[in-house]
């Protein structure tokens, strides 16, 4: 398997990209551009949804509002969970997260994930998508009996359990790399409109501000995603 921007092979930043034709899929016309150039997030938002066994009536947590936590909000959504609670420190990515389908959110800056969710039934699912140890631990421990721990966010190469929560209740912890067999589903999704990928979309660049739209996440606020034209 060669995947781009994986070193040492190059990314996908330039006019012409030649790719194998079992990895070219037929994109209708109600999908723009915009929307077909995010269905690889989707993609990791769909394979989350299903290593978490997301399913009608579900209720699944969020650590990370970043793009692959909203993909993960609006798959979750999709896949008919009835709660989605989402976590993170940005109240601009939070105010997104409302729009696309949580149904709650916790500003992590001020509170802590257990504190919020004390009172209220335990999330079945947690979508893990910050990377942050410390977030890992607490939605790990809102988790209640039997539930799924999804971990999809990349942080440091050793992460801190508690480990005897996860015994006692039974807690299954699975890791994702990438996807596998997401892209049928993707599309549909995005043809649909059960998913808005645009909405994720903060910033358009031609190819030669490539840096710019690399950078635009710390530079700007309130930036989600970057769209890179190869023809602008």
């Amino acid at each position: 398997m060669v995947f781009h921007a994986t070193p040492p092979v190059d990314g996908s930043l330039a006019e012409l990209v030649t790719i194998h034709h079992a990895f070219a899929h037929p994109v209708p016309d109600t999908v723009s551009d915009e929307a077909a150039a995010l269905l690889e997030p989707l993609s990791v938002g769909i394979w989350a949804c299903r290593k978490g066994e997301v399913r009608p009536a579900s209720r699944v947590l969020v650590t990370g509002a970043g793009p692959i936590g909203l993909v993960c909000v609006q798959v979750a959504k999709a896949c008919g969970a009835t709660e989605i609670t989402v976590a993170d420190v940005n109240p601009d990515r939070l105010a997104v997260a409302v729009e696309v389908g949580a149904t709650r959110i916790i500003d992590t800056a001020g509170a802590t994930v257990g504190d919020t969710l004390r009172d209220a039934d335990p999330p079945q699912v947690l979508l893990e998508c910050s990377g942050h140890a410390g977030v890992t631990a607490q939605g790990v421990r809102a988790l209640g009996p039997g539930g799924r721990a999804v971990l999809v966010g990349m942080g440091g190469d050793e992460l801190t359990l508690p480990l005897s929560v996860i015994q006692e209740r039974e807690l299954v912890v699975t890791g994702t790399f990438r996807y596998a067999g997401t892209w049928p589903t993707a599309v549909a999704l995005a043809a649909s409109g059960r998913v808005d990928l645009e909405r994720l979309v903060t910033g358009r660049y031609g190819l030669a501000d490539a840096a710019s739209a690399l950078t635009a996440v710390r530079d700007t606020p309130g930036a989600i995603k970057s769209i890179i034209n190869p023809q602008a």
